[in-house]
């Protein structure tokens, strides 16, 4: 038995320019800033909750527990309103992955740095939230991505052994937390260049490239 694990952000959806607009402005509201390439080159991939911490020590200003709070929940509002307002582009190649697997019965779990409520938000908007035997998102564990908790939780609930598992990934983070936890990995060239990707066992364009067998075959060999 094999499972195929997927990203949500930038494997599903491409959602990471409007994450990028909430963070972005969310810190301004704060007389914080960073650039759009500091954040593609150094914060893609974390949950909020560690990766804000990081903008403000990369900045030299600390964030007290209140104002970690306070600013997670004033992102959030930012970025729900951009999906309600704006929408959000899928990968229509992943998301017909996710519906074939389902009806061939082929496990699948999502694995994500994403809060809970904004997979419900989107996923379920496009009817693909219970074809996944589990989710993990970024409050199941203590360390989001790059740690390898999140894949090891996910295979732990599946109750298979990481290498009986393939994960779908597009950024170096997500790579490393699969890679850490065991898995093989196909990085996904949806919002970074291979380069950046060279640690996965296998790099793609698109995921229009793949096919729910050549990742069962990739799983199992």
């Amino acid at each position: 038995m094999s499972a195929l694990l997927f990203d949500f952000d930038g494997v599903i959806v491409h959602s990471e320019p409007l994450h990028y607009v909430a963070i972005r402005d969310t810190f301004a509201a704060h007389g914080m800033h960073f650039t759009e390439d500091t954040y593609y080159q150094r914060y893609v991939a974390y949950a909020d909750r560690d990766l804000f911490p990081i903008i403000a020590t990369d900045l030299q200003l600390t964030l007290t527990p209140d104002h970690l709070h306070t600013m997670l929940e004033e992102k959030w509002h930012r970025f729900a309103g951009l999906v309600r307002t704006q929408g959000v582009e899928t990968f229509t190649a992943t998301l017909d992955l996710i519906r074939e697997a389902h009806a061939r019965k082929v496990t699948i779990a999502l694995v994500t740095a994403a809060m809970r409520r904004d997979v419900d938000l989107i996923l379920g908007s496009l009817n693909v939230l219970t074809s996944f035997t589990t989710i993990v998102s970024a409050m199941d564990v203590p360390k989001s991505k790059p740690d390898p908790a999140p894949y090891a939780l996910a295979c732990a609930r599946l109750k298979l052994s990481p290498d009986q598992c393939v994960a779908l990934e597009d950024t170096p983070g997500g790579i490393a937390s699969a890679r850490g936890a065991g898995c093989h990995v196909i990085g996904v060239c949806h919002t970074l260049p291979a380069h950046r990707l060279q640690q996965a066992t296998r790099v793609i364009a698109s995921s229009k490239e793949l096919t729910v067998d050549a990742m069962l075959t990739l799983a199992s060999g």
